[in-house]
């Protein structure tokens, strides 16, 4: 069952888009965007096509009686505090809900989900993957800080695995990242010294092969593969021995820094 339309879709990704990047969109830049999202156009008539027209004038027809505004503000799903436009927390969960597809964890037949640089949710659907595994371990040789708000905010996953591959200047970004989250939402950050691939693992079980780090998602073509049970094991037990043997990554506050 349909719970929002395609336009309602885009427009609260678009809202949590500009969000996510630190951009504040005020309320006219919102309706700019509501009102024409895409090149403007026009249409070119032949005979037949301005007969059809002249039939829709005199046709009943339903048209909106409030904005895209008013709508979304209607449904809460999002705000419009002084002048900003943000998504609440409920909108928030719409559009994870939108964004996410739909796998079949428990199926022994993968459910492959296509990572396409021209889908502009490409990103967001690797998010709605990570978040229905519930608590686990991320795998990403390339996992950077400004990844970390987004996989602490909507997904459950507490522990990361990353490598020095992503370089020191990076690793030194992740620590000061870490620093200002709270205690009890902060992720235990482990850094291996060589990693290649890119698994999601959860705690319970479920086991999932992700083909580019996240940092590349929405740039190059690649696939979520949910893995056999079996191929789920064997990934765990191999990535669960190199976090035991990688070194702690530690929060670093600014009045820390040298």
């Amino acid at each position: 069952m349909e719970i929002a339309s395609e336009d309602t879709h885009r427009l609260l990704f678009y809202v949590g888009a500009v969000t996510r990047r630190g951009y504040q969109l005020s309320v006219p830049e919102f309706e700019e965007y509501a009102k024409g999202p895409f090149r403007k156009t026009k249409v070119v008539e032949g005979g037949i096509d301005v007969f059809r027209n002249f039939q829709d004038m005199f046709a009943p027809r339903r048209v909106p009686t409030e904005t895209w505004l008013e709508y979304l503000k209607r449904l809460k799903w999002i705000s419009a505090e002084e002048g900003k436009v943000k998504l609440t927390r409920l909108g928030k969960a719409i559009l994870d809900e939108l964004s996410s597809p739909v796998i079949d964890a428990d199926s022994e037949s993968a459910t492959e989900v296509l990572l396409d640089p021209a889908d502009p949710h490409a990103y967001v659907k690797v998010i709605g993957v990570l978040a229905d595994l519930g608590q686990g371990l991320l795998v990403d040789p390339y996992f950077r800080y400004d990844q970390l708000e987004t996989i602490v905010e909507d997904t459950q996953i507490r522990r990361i695995l990353t490598s020095k591959k992503t370089g020191n200047t990076a690793l030194s970004q992740l620590q000061f990242a870490l620093a200002v989250i709270d205690e009890d939402q902060r992720p235990l950050v482990r850094v291996a010294d060589s990693l290649h691939d890119r698994f999601a693992i959860g705690d319970s079980g479920h086991v999932v092969a992700i083909g580019t780090s996240l940092n590349s998602v929405g740039r190059n073509h690649s696939m979520v593969v949910p893995l056999s049970e079996t191929a789920g094991n064997a990934i765990a037990s191999v990535y669960g021995g190199l976090w035991d043997n990688a070194n702690a990554l530690e929060p670093r506050s600014q009045n820390s820094a040298p």
